[in-house]
């Protein structure tokens, strides 16, 4: 689960730069609850094939949708590659102090 204050950062920082065209894409793969082929995003959103592969590979280049392997799609039976959306993952709001004995192990 995501914490409120990370979603509200994300919303913030990286949403607005994501394109309306790539939008449902996303949603879809958020909401689906496991991952998807190509052609069952196509299918579910109503859309062309060409965009589906544009937008997916938008997503993943902006860390947004990652490759979940591989497995028989339901609609064309062939075993291909799923996606599925990435949750944002935020980093820590300050860096931990370590002590002198910690620091002179990781040297």
């Amino acid at each position: 689960m995501i914490q409120d204050s990370s979603l509200e950062i994300f919303l913030k920082k990286v949403y607005p730069n994501i394109t309306t065209r790539q939008r449902p894409v996303l949603h879809y793969l958020w909401n689906v609850g496991r991952a998807r082929t190509n052609e069952e995003i196509k299918t579910a959103l109503g859309v062309p094939i060409n965009h589906i592969t544009g937008r997916v590979k938008e997503l993943r280049d902006l860390g947004l949708v990652i490759d979940a392997g591989r497995r028989r799609c339901e609609i064309t039976g062939n075993n291909v590659h799923v996606w599925a959306a990435k949750h944002p993952v935020l980093p820590p709001a300050r860096e931990e102090k370590r002590g002198k004995e910690t620091q002179a192990t990781l040297l």
